[in-house]
């Protein structure tokens, strides 16, 4: 079985290979949210791309982001320790279509 360094790696590196924007993780707690005490999941970086607030930094990305799990709408926190699956720190590999997205977001918000 590959590691875990060899899986982020082959991920990143597949959609870097296709003109997909490598994005640093960004830090755990949240620079520029105060609605959020910590990042909980990988589009945490981008609302601000989704909302329209900020321009994409490129049509594509990708990355590998950070995150703890704090509880929310899916709160599974209580299962944290007890399987393989449910721990606190984990990362969260994905791609972002983000300017498309973020058109369409715009798209669909009152006043547009």
């Amino acid at each position: 079985m590959p590691s875990l360094n060899t899986i982020r790696s082959d991920f990143l590196t597949y959609f870097t290979d296709r003109d997909h924007k490598l994005i640093a993780s960004a830090p755990l707690v949240p620079q520029s949210d105060p609605s959020l005490m910590f990042v909980n999941a990988g589009m945490v970086p981008f609302k601000n791309i989704f909302t329209g607030a900020e321009q994409p930094p490129a049509p594509r990305a990708t990355s590998a982001q950070k995150c703890v799990r704090a509880g929310g709408k899916h709160n599974d926190l209580d299962n944290v320790g007890y399987t393989g699956r449910h721990q606190t720190f984990f990362e969260m590999l994905g791609t972002s279509p983000s300017a498309t997205i973020s058109r369409k977001a715009r798209s669909n918000s009152p006043g547009t």
